[in-house]
């Protein structure tokens, strides 16, 4: 199987969808009012924001005159996206955030996995004081990885069990400390300043802190509210896109660097351990919009 269609895999639907509506609509001489919100249609329903959107609109329009290509179009906007981009290196101390349900567990033990693999010492630190499900996993995850964990069953203090965790690893000189948080809503004032509070205490020890925002690729435009509201509370540096083999659209990438910025730096494409991929962006692009209706 092709990277493509590892990575991407669930994304040929939407991708077929754009190419048929282009291929079909952009063969007519004369563009209608219909058909430009048919082409709104598909690249909206594949959670590319309305911004984006627009800019597709607006060159298209520009270029009534000229034979045009699609394909051409939107690898043009997209590219123009990623180069607004911040790059981003993960520091040594990876603060792992997000809400309920989003992966952030697993996606922890992925990084480890990931991260060991390139020859780094590792540090695990179970700081979801809430589900001892969560600590339970992650220390099975750090047996089976054979890297080091650092939980506190007595403690119900989040920041305080994270300031040992790092305090151990940086004790232990692990290349890389990942801390497990829990899932909180991000409405909830209460469990955001528990997050500040996390966050300021790692920061004692080390400003060596990567924030790293957890999200299901399968929420599409209700991750904006989500990094927004995060972001008021701590400062995110980039985001770890889960669940990213499930969801049928997958514009929601490009989306949101448009919006914030961020860096996307890894895709969760399963539930295996070895089931993350650094995120590429020109592999991304061509899964949206390639023209080859075999390049799956």
């Amino acid at each position: 199987m092709s990277l493509l269609k590892k990575t991407f895999s669930s994304l040929f639907k939407t991708r077929d969808k754009i190419r048929k509506t282009f291929n079909k609509i952009l063969n007519i001489s004369h563009l209608s009012d219909k058909d430009f919100v048919e082409i709104e249609e598909a690249l909206l329903s594949a959670d590319i924001s309305w911004n984006i959107v627009e800019r597709i609109i607006s060159d298209i329009k520009s270029k009534t005159n000229h034979k045009l290509d699609w394909e051409e179009i939107l690898t043009d906007i997209f590219t123009k996206v990623i180069s607004s981009q911040n790059s981003i290196e993960l520091k040594r101390i990876i603060l792992m955030v997000g809400v309920n349900g989003v992966g952030k567990t697993t996606a922890c033990a992925k990084l480890a996995n990931f991260l060991k693999n390139k020859n780094n010492k590792i540090t695990l630190v179970a700081a979801d004081t809430y589900r001892a499900a969560a600590i339970s996993q992650l220390r099975l995850w750090s047996e089976k990885l054979k890297v080091d964990f650092i939980s506190n069953d007595k403690s119900l203090d989040p920041a305080a069990v994270a300031y040992d965790g790092v305090n151990s690893g940086l004790y232990k000189e692990s290349d890389y400390i990942i801390i497990d948080t829990a899932g909180r809503i991000q409405n909830s004032q209460n469990l955001m300043n528990e997050l500040q509070k996390i966050y300021r205490v790692i920061l004692k020890l080390s400003d060596q802190v990567s924030v790293c925002m957890n999200i299901d690729a399968n929420i599409g435009q209700n991750s904006i509210s989500q990094i927004s509201e995060f972001n008021e509370y701590i400062p995110l540096d980039t985001v770890i896109l889960n669940k990213m083999d499930g969801t049928a659209k997958g514009g929601i990438a490009i989306s949101l660097i448009d919006k914030f910025g961020f860096p996307i730096s890894y895709i969760g494409v399963g539930e295996k351990i070895n089931d993350l991929e650094v995120f590429d962006m020109n592999v991304y692009i061509k899964s949206l919009i390639s023209k080859n209706e075999n390049s799956n």
